[in-house]
């Protein structure tokens, strides 16, 4: 007769879950894009297809941007994916981008006759890499990164998300070209083609909801050949707010005679400088008969910057004055409250007393679109890129990118203001992490829970539904066994999968003499997992989750024995007991074998064990 297995699981497995970091990522992105002008002839509709060309390996369509080279009052424009319109003061659309889910445009004429239209058509592709940020990264980009198909021009863009605590310290090109050939501030640089080294340092972070203004506007002179330092000291900051920059205007002039140049230059320094314009121009003067001959010349020299940081310094080699304008930029986190689908930002109207404009300006990761913007008024704004909209007595700037990842809205302009709640409707994706084994195969039987979202899991992945711009923590459970603390950075897209070390336990029972035992109760103390061995002896478990735990054998309900148990690889083990012998399934021990030597005989040990089995229990530690 066989006896009934009880199994033991006594003893507590130390299973430490894996802590992952998804760090802070660069997001770079390469672009290619090709443009054409058209004469499209419409009579009622017409369409654009999305093209089937592509600039190379590895490169993505990202939509198409369609600018109009007229004024066409008849002309409507419509997508059946996403479309962000530009409207000139009038009301008149004069350019759209249109999103990759997008397969056609529809130009609708709502005049009776046939027009002309001329359009100027530009195919944007992308091509996209992460860098993890950790310390100080030096991030080498060339531009284009490969060969182009031909037609195609390039540049690339780099992106740290504002929360994110580094910022862009400096860019440098090694052929020394000029700075104009890069915008840059502390979050975001866009490179013409050429070759960068953009250089990242720890810095602060910024919120993603903020108010932007800019204080008034200040004149000074630099002497001839000389310098001057302006300082955050000497600018009045409004309480509560925080100094972002300045925006500078730095210009000189002279006259000499024709053939001569004043030789000199301007020179404009500061944490981050992003030079807009840098223009040297000569004007002859001239009347209109031979009155006065042309023999003067005009040297105009003059360049415009934005500079983020403290403080900046303006130089001059010139032998005339500089004349310098600037403008201190300040900022403040806004008062937000984030909602599953929505932003509601409130601006009051001490956030208005001071300035010549304010402004909120959203800057969010990959993973949200804002979809519109709701002024306090009940204005909606929605698929508007770069509008000015009539605003009391001039107008009000605001924009929601094409991509639907940034967006502002100009909340004060001079005495013209309104405070109060603005909604900013945002589409959020899940982020959807894939868990996976060591062979890459989706892990099934997971949960999860996230400190800050809701998580669910399906077979292979986790979604999280972020709806606000932060970091968070998620917790991911593989059959009821914590598994991997996920410490979540970065909002991207196409996050790194989560791998868990899930791997194939043997073990094999044998007893004093290396006899497989069959029929032992094995199990893996902590962990949801148990059997029985087979007639030789073994017992294999599948898809255990690496970790330290004990094992726990149990033959016949008297011989117990325990068996410490790392699983970081595939295991085969053998547990090895004093079983000398099974006779009708009763385990015979050493122990027992002694009794033997006192006068019983086996078959009298048997029925004595079979009437007084528990209490010969033998336990093997």
């Amino acid at each position: 007769m066989k006896l009934a297995l009880t199994i033991a699981i006594t003893l507590v497995a130390l299973v430490l879950a894996n802590t992952i970091v998804i760090p802070p990522m660069a997001k770079l992105e390469q672009l290619a894009y090709k443009s054409e002008e058209t004469t499209l002839r419409i009579q009622g509709v017409t369409t654009v297809a999305r093209p089937y060309i592509t600039p190379g390996e590895g490169y993505q369509y990202a939509g198409m941007k369609i600018e109009f080279l007229g004024v066409y009052p008849s002309i409507q424009i419509a997508a059946d994916g996403q479309l962000a319109r530009t409207f000139d003061q009038n009301g008149f659309v004069t350019s759209a981008h249109v999103g990759p889910d997008a397969t056609k445009v529809t130009l609708v004429n709502t005049a009776r006759g046939q027009i002309e239209v001329k359009v100027r058509i530009t195919y944007i592709y992308v091509k996209t890499t992460y860098v993890p940020l950790a310390g100080e990264t030096v991030v080498e980009v060339n531009v284009p990164d490969g060969k182009l198909a031909a037609g195609f021009s390039a540049m690339a863009k780099l992106t740290i998300e504002p929360y994110a605590p580094y910022v862009v310290k400096s860019v440098e090109t090694p052929t020394g070209a000029p700075a104009s050939v890069y915008r840059v501030e502390p979050k975001v640089v866009e490179m013409q083609a050429g070759r960068y080294k953009v250089y990242i340092a720890p810095g602060d972070a910024m919120p993603a909801v903020m108010l932007v203004k800019s204080l008034s506007k200040q004149s000074t002179v630099v002497s001839p050949g000389g310098e001057l330092v302006i300082s955050g000291a000497e600018v009045a900051v409004p309480q509560g707010w925080k100094l972002l920059g300045y925006a500078i205007f730095a210009y000189t002039g002279d006259v000499t005679l024709v053939g001569r140049e004043t030789p000199g230059d301007i020179t404009i320094e500061g944490g981050l400088v992003d030079v807009l314009s840098d223009v040297r121009q000569n004007l002859i003067l001239r009347s209109v008969s031979y009155l006065i001959p042309p023999v003067w010349n005009v040297n105009i020299r003059y360049k415009v910057a934005l500079v983020y940081g403290e403080q900046f310094k303006v130089s001059t080699s010139f032998p005339t004055l500089v004349n310098l304008i600037y403008i201190p930029i300040v900022y403040k986190p806004a008062e937000v409250k984030w909602l599953p689908d929505r932003a509601l930002v409130n601006v009051t109207d001490g956030d208005l007393s001071t300035g010549q404009w304010t402004a909120i300006v959203l800057q969010l990761p990959e993973l949200a679109r804002v979809a519109s913007i709701r002024t306090p008024n009940n204005a909606m704004i929605s698929n508007a890129t770069d509008v000015n909209l009539v605003w009391g007595s001039g107008v009000r700037a605001v924009s929601i990118s094409p991509d639907g990842r940034q967006a502002y809205i100009v909340v004060q302009m001079g005495e013209t203001r309104e405070a109060g709640v603005y909604t900013f409707v945002i589409d959020w994706r899940p982020m959807k992490i894939a868990v996976v084994d060591t062979k890459g195969r989706p892990v099934g039987q997971l949960s999860a829970a996230a400190d800050k979202f809701e998580a669910t899991t399906t077979t292979g992945f986790v979604e999280v539904r972020v709806y606000k711009p932060e970091p968070f923590t998620l917790d991911i459970q593989y059959r009821g066994v914590n598994a991997a603390r996920v410490v979540v950075n970065s909002l991207v897209a196409n996050p790194q999968p989560i791998t868990l070390g899930i791997y194939t336990v043997k073990v094999t029972v044998v007893g004093v003499l290396n006899q497989p035992i069959a029929g032992a109760a094995v199990a893996v103390a902590g962990f949801p997992t148990a059997g029985e061995t087979d007639q030789s002896g073994g017992v294999v478990f599948q898809d255990v989750l690496a970790g330290r735990y004990k094992l726990t054998i149990d033959v016949g309900g008297r011989v117990k024995s325990t068996e410490a148990l790392e699983v970081s690889r595939d295991v085969e083990i053998v547990v090895k007991t004093p079983v000398l012998a099974m006779l009708g399934g009763f385990p015979v021990t050493t122990f027992d074998a002694l009794a033997t030597v006192g006068g019983l005989s086996a078959a009298g040990l048997y029925f004595a064990l079979a009437r007084r089995r528990e209490a010969f229990e033998v336990e093997q530690i």
